[in-house]
């Protein structure tokens, strides 16, 4: 049975015989299987300069000593608020029909959705060079972002924008004094 989880870690096999130089072999399959499904999920529809700029915001939280300190723990992040609704951190890990879930890769008929295959593909690759360091943090430190046009969070007017890419506006919490 085919499943993102055994794609990613067919990739991280074979990365360096597909081309790619990097070492691959200290990245945990679970936190890259939580970075790459936030990609998907949260920057799937994006060019590759935004799927690296979700994943350096997930990467710079978890570097951040405001949030939790593994990958996973970051997406999986929730807070209860008043009136006991529980909001994510990510969106899309609130859904039903995909927190806790894989991603879908077959129709209903039983083919491979291709279509995911490939995305999901991209989405795990940009975790893994994020992982190991491979790739410039397009958003300058951002810890936050979110896309201006679908919603309009209190947190965007306290926080210093740092950059836009693609739908989604980029933001920065101030510095932690030591």
């Amino acid at each position: 049975m085919m499943t993102t989880k055994l794609l990613l870690a067919y990739l991280l096999q074979t990365i360096n015989i597909t081309g790619v130089d990097i070492d691959a072999s200290k990245i945990d399959i679970e936190h890259a299987y939580c970075l790459a499904k936030n990609v998907y999920y949260e920057a799937g529809g994006e060019d590759i300069q935004g799927q690296f700029a979700v994943a350096s915001v997930t990467l710079n939280r978890t570097n951040d000593s405001r949030f939790p300190s593994t990958v996973c723990d970051v997406v999986k992040q929730t807070t209860t608020v008043v009136g006991k609704r529980l909001v994510c951190q990510f969106s899309w890990y609130c859904e039903a029909d995909k927190k806790g879930k894989d991603i879908p890769v077959k129709n209903k008929d039983g083919s491979v959705n291709q279509a995911v295959v490939d995305r999901f593909h991209v989405a795990s690759m940009v975790a893994i060079r994020a992982l190991v360091g491979d790739s410039p943090d397009p958003t300058h430190g951002a810890t936050h972002f979110h896309n201006p046009s679908t919603s309009s969070p209190a947190w965007a007017r306290t926080l210093k924008r740092t950059v836009r890419v693609g739908n989604h506006d980029f933001y920065r919490l101030p510095s932690v004094k030591k």
